[in-house]
């Protein structure tokens, strides 16, 4: 029912993530939220705002699941990463980020994603002719902010460059623009940070366990993880090769960037992990979800894909509302 809701195309079915995220994320008002004073600026900013405003935490938490569940969904429309226009990811982002964020665990990897999926959405909306060069430096712009959140963010420029590469033939420009636009915006942070006086840290030293974010999971959780969501991800991995291959040359090049979307932020969670101990699973929530999203597409046995989002959804819940 839930799958053959959001499979469609009606713009209706916004409606229903004004009730999916309260649902999920109700728990994170009443929780303490994590430890961001070791973190990047606007990480610290946030913590700051949590600590003078009870409520702030779980607003900011649902502000932005919602707010990703809308661009990732934009995000594969605009780009035609699937074969046909859905809604899917409306349904997939928050049940993602519920399995990943338990109650006081988002941290400065969590609020700065929204700005990388933004920057994203920037990249893949250029095309093999044309200007390019407005929405590269915004994606920087956009990377640069979430810098401010968690650093290992500047990393994501690798997706530019290599999204560029696919989609358009080389322009010395096009490359730089992106990294002047990040460069602008920590610097501008930098210097905000000394006109206020405000103690500043090497970059690298904010990479610590507090500043990812986590929470409380129930017992047996990774486990109960694994066995629903390995088989729904190898299906939706089949499927993703064969519209792939179907693909003409622009949507083979949208989906080749975000392959490399995809490696980049697990690789991403693999460094963090070396240098913290701690693997942000958030990192990956997105394009596990975008992927998922290739998986419950299918018409035929599309009671399976019911179950699986049914029975992910209660995992979602338990994982949410265990008691700690």
């Amino acid at each position: 029912m839930l799958v053959r809701i959001f499979r469609s195309n009606q713009p209706g079915v916004l409606v229903l993530l004004a009730l999916l995220v309260p649902a999920l994320f109700l728990k994170h008002w009443l929780a303490a939220p994590p430890d961001l004073s070791s973190g990047m600026p606007l990480a610290r900013v946030f913590m700051a705002l949590f600590q003078q405003v009870p409520w702030a935490y779980g607003t900011m938490v649902a502000l932005c699941v919602a707010s990703l569940a809308i661009l990732v969904s934009v995000v594969m429309n605009e780009a035609e990463l699937t074969d046909r226009r859905n809604h899917l990811p409306i349904l997939l982002v928050p049940l993602a980020l519920a399995l990943t964020v338990p109650p006081g665990g988002a941290g400065a990897a969590f609020f700065g994603l929204p700005f990388v999926m933004w920057a994203m959405q920037r990249t893949w909306s250029i095309s093999s002719g044309g200007t390019a060069l407005g929405a590269l430096f915004d994606a920087g712009l956009l990377l640069g902010v979430a810098v401010l959140f968690h650093v290992p963010y500047a990393f994501v420029l690798v997706v530019v460059w290599s999204s560029v590469s696919v989609i358009r033939p080389f322009q010395w420009r096009e490359y730089l623009l992106p990294v002047l636009g990040l460069a602008l915006v920590c610097y501008l942070g930098w210097g905000v940070m000394r006109l206020t006086h405000l103690p500043v840290q090497a970059p690298l030293r904010t990479v610590v366990g507090s500043t990812i974010g986590l929470g409380q999971m129930p017992r047996g959780h990774g486990w109960s993880l694994a066995l629903l969501c390995v088989p729904l991800l190898l299906v939706s991995a089949l499927r993703f090769m064969q519209q792939y291959d179907r693909g003409v040359v622009r949507e083979q090049n949208v989906r080749s960037a975000f392959i490399a979307f995809g490696l980049t932020m697990g690789l991403l969670g693999a460094l963090v992990r070396w240098i913290t101990g701690v693997f942000p699973a958030v990192f990956v929530a997105l394009p596990l979800a975008m992927l998922a999203t290739f998986g419950l597409l299918g018409q035929r046995k599309a009671w399976l894909g019911e179950l699986a989002v049914g029975c992910l959804l209660l995992l979602a819940l338990w994982i949410q509302y265990a008691p700690g």
